[in-house]
């Protein structure tokens, strides 16, 4: 792991400040380097992990207009693997294949761009090590880096029990009571793990005039936590007030664009997350979060070897049924659902 200087790093982007003159005795643009950039989180959890590979580029003029083409962002000839290695030995070697996948128009890509992945069907060894090489025309660079997994954890009994009844959200009469009690979402910390955000995921569904209906969900952020260390067996907790559902969900349908062609709402279900990421990935969050410090210019983060970006982990922790009946969605109870369809936040917004 090392900290380096003076770039940043946007996806694939070495941005340069362009200065604008009159009058120039000098040449801008450094010696172009073609600089590999990998961004990848490893997650247990998942039947097939991504890998993003791209290079920085340099060129004259505005350099927002070459990120858009293939050949300025891509390495025409790449391979690259990553090897499970426990106890010291390579158990396991994925060879990444590539496709691409469609995203949003914008500065760095018109409709697709290209990743690079290796299916996990049977999952990874939370016990072993992970290490990505990547060979760059047949070894004129080769980039590595390495990572230990987030292991799995789970939320606390005492939390998970809540859910059996419905999670209260508001008392009877909340509104004229304003009895909106709070409660804790809690959980022991992953071995591997240092950064957790929770978040509620709210399902619902919209029956429109035309009698469509659209199946939607919105997430609501509960807080971020960094673990003492990454051994795990931690108990942590973020504390949720029940108005927050409601004001939560009033802000997300406010100014909503298709408000009168919407005939009624009908609430699904509720499922609380936890995402866990490994150290490497903390620490690469934490030194490009917002800052409020006057010092504009800070160092970047990244554990690639010959390259930039991170190769990291995480894990998500996801709670979504019924604990005593696995079948059953996770719900809210007949107060909160109440407060739902009438209450003084979301009354107005057609919920029956």
């Amino acid at each position: 792991m090392k900290i380096t200087q003076h770039f940043l790093i946007l996806s694939s982007l070495l941005s340069l400040f362009i200065i604008h003159s009159c009058k120039t005795d000098f040449e801008l643009n450094a010696p172009y380097d073609d600089i590999p950039v990998v961004f990848a989180a490893l997650d247990q959890s998942l039947d097939t992990q991504y890998v993003k590979i791209n290079k920085t580029y340099l060129g004259t003029g505005d350099n927002t207009t070459y990120a858009s083409i293939n050949d300025s962002v891509l390495f025409p000839n790449l391979s690259a693997r990553v090897d499970e290695i426990f106890n010291g030995n390579i158990t396991n070697s994925f060879q990444l294949e590539e496709k691409w996948v469609p995203v949003e128009d914008g500065i760095f890509y018109n409709g697709t761009q290209k990743v690079y992945f290796f299916p996990t069907p049977t999952g990874l060894n939370p016990s072993a090590k992970y290490k990505l090489t990547v060979n760059i025309d047949e070894g004129r660079k080769i980039v590595t880096a390495e990572t230990r997994l987030v292991e799995d954890f789970n939320f606390k009994a005492t939390f998970i029990n809540k859910g059996i009844s419905g999670f209260n959200f508001a008392g009877a009469n909340a509104t004229i009571n304003n009895s909106y009690p709070k409660f804790r979402v809690e959980w022991t910390t992953a071995k591997g793990g240092k950064r957790y955000e929770a978040s509620l995921r709210f399902f619902y569904k919209e029956v429109m005039q035309n009698n469509d209906t659209i199946a939607k969900y919105f997430d609501w952020f509960l807080g971020s936590e960094e673990a003492l260390n990454t051994n795990g067996g931690q108990d942590m907790s973020k504390e949720v007030k029940g108005d927050g559902l409601y004001k939560m969900v009033a802000s997300k349908l406010a100014n909503h664009p298709n408000e009168n062609d919407v005939v009624k709402r009908l609430f699904s279900r509720i499922e609380f997350r936890v995402a866990a990421a490994g150290d490497e990935l903390s620490t690469y969050i934490s030194v490009n979060e917002p800052s409020s410090s006057i010092v504009s210019e800070r160092p970047n983060y990244t554990n690639i070897t010959n390259g930039l970006g991170i190769f990291s982990s995480r894990y998500n922790l996801i709670y979504d049924k019924n604990p005593q009946t696995p079948t059953i969605d996770l719900t809210l109870n007949t107060s909160s659902l109440e407060e739902l369809k009438n209450g003084q936040y979301t009354g107005h917004l057609k919920f029956q």
